[in-house]
């Protein structure tokens, strides 16, 4: 496999997990705390998703993240929608989980679009000396 499938699955699978984790947490909610709001029980799995999924973007960002080519960003783009779907299929759905499900989308669709816009300008952009 190629760094730009490498890529592909880092993006799912870091967007993906993130989704689900977000998802759960948000329609959880808030847990008693001493300091005001914790993690409700149930919501271990959630917490542990979202506190250790994105350190695999410290260390294989470059190949999700390259504006070179936009093409390893889908993986997130289809995390996202992962994500949604996840997000939707909680019943009943709160106020809550359509601001997570808005935020979902527009990384799905802005994440690529930004790539490509500045891959774009880069390789038109006329050499300086």
């Amino acid at each position: 496999m190629g760094k730009k499938g490498l890529g592909f699955l880092v993006g799912l699978s870091v967007a993906g997990m993130l989704g689900w984790a977000l998802a759960g947490s948000v329609y959880l909610g808030c847990g008693p705390s001493r300091r005001g709001c914790g993690v409700p029980d149930g919501g271990g799995w959630y917490f542990a998703a979202m506190m250790t999924m994105p350190w695999l973007l410290v260390f294989y960002g470059d190949t999700v993240l390259r504006d070179d080519d936009w093409r390893p960003s889908l993986g997130i783009s289809a995390g996202a929608v992962a994500g949604i779907v996840f997000a939707l299929s909680k019943e009943p759905i709160p106020p809550r989980m359509w601001i997570l499900i808005v935020v979902l989308a527009a990384f799905a669709i802005g994440t690529p679009l930004v790539l490509w816009h500045r891959g774009r300008s880069r390789r038109t952009r006329p050499a300086q000396n």
